[in-house]
């Protein structure tokens, strides 16, 4: 099977997402939306012109005053949930900014070091709601370095590679704890032969295990965060692979209990054979603000999706959406609804076989960002069964980039959110909510034994 990248691209029309956060981390990570589409030639990229590092000695207390004030700034004119984490949450944001506003003000010139811890704690007070995070070098590397997998747009691929940008963490690579962490992201997920010369890496002997009893085929992800391209192409030509050989299984359960996100396109494109002939429906409401981040960002959207409704406030009846807090919404400035439609009918298998039986798809609540997104895409549709516990959220999109990033004017750090207040059918904050699957398991049991029990009640 020739091996697609296939990844939605919000922006022109097909979907999902990039940047999302690994929920059971102590700091976000990314997540990835992907884009539909087929193979094309790329330009060759041009090698960025060299830059000296951001210097810390010239970083004054003033400029760190003004840098965490734009952190905030940003999120109260830009970030649309923002509301619900106040308001429905019970989150004491103005405390928060207070208090952390004093810690900054105590750090001396050129303490850009106490200036970065102070602002990971702050973002691990927000505990990954609405991906609302500033992201470290790790992450802005997943960007760098493996670019075709992760620019969502042309805008958010500049502002990652401007100089001021890229001087900012080509300094925070010299820092001894990162420079240890990247190497050891980079040894972990690095693509080898194994003895009997298959492709893998710690990470994906570690994280990804398939199987096959009976007529029930088993794929248990642990999580779809891994470094660089090779590892990328890898998980997708192995469950491909899987998938392939067991389109006969009359059950097919894909178990991401504990995958707390990363890169969609991994299930998107891995599980592809899965879809093959299949077309899959995702209906979307997200209440935005027009914030100049946003606008920036967005280049142009929502003109230029012609599939795109715009809505009022006012629109939102109390009767369709029982549960919304309308004062969470305070500041927003209208609601868009979009049908996505995945259509995988001209996607066809070796032999054109295709899957026909039933696949049930593990859940709980570490899932977030790009493993709800996968919630997200089965729900609704009668060929997924969603079986575990309430989701973490955050893996909703209706345009690119489906996470902003800005960049603070004196250091250059990146400020990254979810700009859309994306609600549930009953009109709850699919970032407080997230989905309740189909089967709810009980006390003292798990996904997989609920899953295997409904399967046991089906073949009798």
């Amino acid at each position: 099977m020739n091996q697609r990248k296939s990844v939605w691209s919000l922006l022109l029309a097909v979907l999902l997402l990039l940047s999302a956060c690994q929920k059971s981390d102590s700091a976000p990570k990314e997540d990835t939306m992907p884009e539909k589409q087929g193979e094309e030639q790329k330009e060759e990229e041009i090698p960025l012109e060299p830059v000296e590092s951001f210097d810390p000695a010239s970083y004054t207390n003033a400029m760190m005053l003004e840098d965490y004030d734009f952190f905030w700034t940003t999120l109260e004119e830009n970030c649309a949930p923002l509301g619900a984490l106040r308001e429905v949450a019970g989150a004491d944001l103005d405390q928060w900014k207070e208090e952390y506003r004093q810690q900054v003000a105590a750090l001396p010139d050129g303490d850009a070091e106490g200036f970065v811890g102070v602002m990971n704690s702050l973002s691990g007070k927000f505990g990954s709601f609405a991906h609302i995070y500033t992201p470290d070098t790790l992450v802005y590397h997943r960007y760098m370095d493996v670019g075709e997998y992760f620019w969502e747009s042309e805008t958010q691929k500049e502002l990652f590679q401007s100089d001021k940008v890229r001087a900012f963490y080509q300094w925070q690579d010299s820092l001894p704890r990162y420079q240890k962490q990247l190497e050891a992201m980079k040894e972990n997920d690095a693509v080898s032969e194994d003895e009997d010369g298959e492709l893998t890496s710690k990470s994906i002997s570690s994280n990804i295990n398939l199987y096959r009893q009976g007529d029930t085929a088993v794929a248990m992800i642990k999580t779809f965060r891994f470094y660089g391209a090779d590892a990328a192409d890898t998980i997708i030509d192995m469950l491909q692979e899987f998938c392939l050989e067991n389109l006969d299984a009359k059950d097919f359960i894909i178990d991401i209990t504990r995958n707390g996100g990363g890169d969609s396109n991994l299930w998107y494109s891995g599980f592809e054979p899965l879809w093959a002939g299949k077309t899959f429906t995702e209906n979307v409401t997200a209440i935005y603000k027009a914030g100049a981040v946003n606008v920036q960002m967005w280049d142009g959207w929502p003109e230029n999706d012609p599939d795109v409704e715009l809505k009022e406030l006012s629109d939102l009846g109390e009767d369709e959406y029982p549960q919304l807090d309308r004062k969470s919404l305070e500041n927003c400035d209208g609601v868009a609804t979009k049908t996505y439609v995945h259509d995988f009918t001209d996607v066809e298998n070796p032999d054109k076989k295709e899957f026909n039986g039933r696949i049930w798809l593990l859940v709980d609540s570490v899932n977030f960002s790009s493993s709800e997104m996968f919630v997200q895409f089965a729900k609704d549709n009668d060929i997924f069964t969603l079986v575990g516990t309430q989701t973490a959220g955050g893996g909703c999109s209706i345009a690119g980039p489906a996470n902003m990033d800005a960049a603070m004017p004196n250091c250059g750090m990146l400020v990254r959110y979810s700009p859309f207040y994306f609600l549930n059918e009953d009109g709850t904050c699919n970032d407080l909510e997230g989905t309740h699957p189909d089967i709810e398991i009980e006390s003292g049991e798990t996904a997989m034994q609920r899953c295997l029990k409904e399967i046991k009640k089906l073949q009798k």
